[in-house]
């Protein structure tokens, strides 16, 4: 999203300045009002200013929420902003933290608020957490928001090691596969071609394959590997797009086995995100708009936006997510029932409870569920290579015989 630059007076008529992270001018315009403060001017800052630590380079995510837990004890007990910090840096053992907090210090210092300083670091510190610790400040309730982003932090970064451990197996049994297969075609099948090239008979297919494979390793290798990084290269590039990430994430949700699984993460992370937004004041219009935003799937951020837009025409939260073609119809209901109730709060935290089990669950059972697949991938290869090599042999040996 565009960095805007802003020029505003503050509750005592001072002149202010700053940066933020939004969509739109009407966003920061939303923003600014939030944090007690009149627009004068806004504008994008075509010249942004760095993320923090080094261009690219972000704070590693348990850096983030030792640090994130830290400052909640710190801001519970009493302790100054900037001597918390200061306190805070000298511990972390983040070099990049590290540079990030001595900025953000240094702003503070020169009147910006908190939430204005860590804007100014978006590498580090996303809009959702930049909204939160903003909620936090004008309701007087930062220390608990920071617990619950440190813990929404924590249960987030669980789920991803779980995953990356649960996929650990096929990756490498993948890896291990072209390695043979790669192996087979360099330095076996030349072997075998020398050998079938003296016999004047037709070879099967499989095994035309893996020869003009060779072929091809060998011959041209200074066109096919660097078409390879271009090809890899463009499609990180396209799926960096508006319009890539969008199709991108819609395949993700349709892959079988793990499709189910991103809608339950998308979903435990929606509820969490929401309910602790909730939870500290913000406006359930900018709450939404910040969990479609940083719900981390395009697809479902889209939808998020149509319930965002369904509630500012007066329908409830439940009525819209009810309309929905990706959100599960038990979000709808439990949704509704918070809204009866009056503890919606209470409901979301309950959905991402059950959502964070269900994902365990899943996440245990992953390799179980992914070795019928990999079986049946290993099967194909393994046939495929074992045909275009015993197939011209047993052409040979009837030729032999005849």
């Amino acid at each position: 999203m565009p960095i805007y630059k802003y020029k505003a007076k503050d509750a005592r008529g001072k002149d202010v300045t700053g940066t933020l992270v939004a969509p739109n001018e009407q966003a920061v315009t939303t923003r600014l009002d939030e944090m007690g403060y009149t627009p004068i001017s806004i504008a994008i800052d075509k010249k942004p200013k760095g993320t923090g630590a080094k261009k690219g380079k972000k704070v590693a995510q348990h850096h983030m929420i030792a640090f994130t837990r830290q400052f909640a004890t710190i801001v519970k007990a009493g302790v100054p902003i900037v001597s918390g910090l200061t306190i805070l840096s000298e511990q972390t053992e983040s070099p990049a933290l590290k540079e990030v907090l001595a900025k953000v210090v240094h702003d503070i210092e020169g009147g910006a608020s908190l939430s204005q300083a860590l804007d100014k670091h978006p590498a580090s510190f996303s809009e959702l957490y930049v909204n939160t610790v903003v909620a936090g400040e004008a309701g007087g309730v930062l220390d608990r928001v920071l617990l619950r982003l440190a813990e929404m932090m924590e249960r987030d970064n669980e789920t991803r090691q779980n995953v990356s451990a649960a996929l650990r197996y096929p990756l490498i049994t993948i890896v291990a596969m072209f390695i043979a297969s790669f192996v087979l075609v360099t330095f076996v099948v030349p072997k075998f071609a020398t050998m079938y090239a003296r016999f004047d008979t037709a070879l099967p297919l499989p095994t035309r394959v893996l020869i003009a494979s060779n072929h091809l390793i060998k011959n041209w290798w200074f066109i096919v590997i660097p078409s390879m990084a271009a090809a890899g290269y463009l499609f990180v590039t396209y799926i960096n797009t508006k319009q890539g990430r969008y199709q991108w994430d819609s395949f993700k949700l349709k892959v079988p086995v793990f499709g189910e699984l991103f809608v339950k993460v998308s979903m435990a992370r929606f509820a969490m995100m929401l309910s602790t937004l909730n939870e500290s004041g913000l406006p359930i219009l900018r709450s939404l708009e910040i969990v479609a935003a940083t719900v981390g799937n395009a697809v479902i951020g889209r939808d998020i936006d149509r319930i965002k837009t369904s509630v500012a025409d007066g329908r409830g939260i439940s009525e819209s997510i009810m309309g929905s073609a990706v959100f599960p119809p038990m979000v709808a209901h439990m949704v509704s029932i918070g809204e009866k109730t009056g503890a919606i709060e209470d409901m979301l935290n309950s959905i991402a409870d059950y959502y964070d089990l269900e994902i365990k669950t899943m996440v245990k059972n992953l390799t179980t569920l992914i070795e019928p697949i990999m079986t049946a991938v290993l099967g194909v290869v393994v046939l495929g290579m074992a045909l275009a090599i015993f197939l011209p042999l047993w052409n040979m040996i009837q030729l032999f015989r005849g």
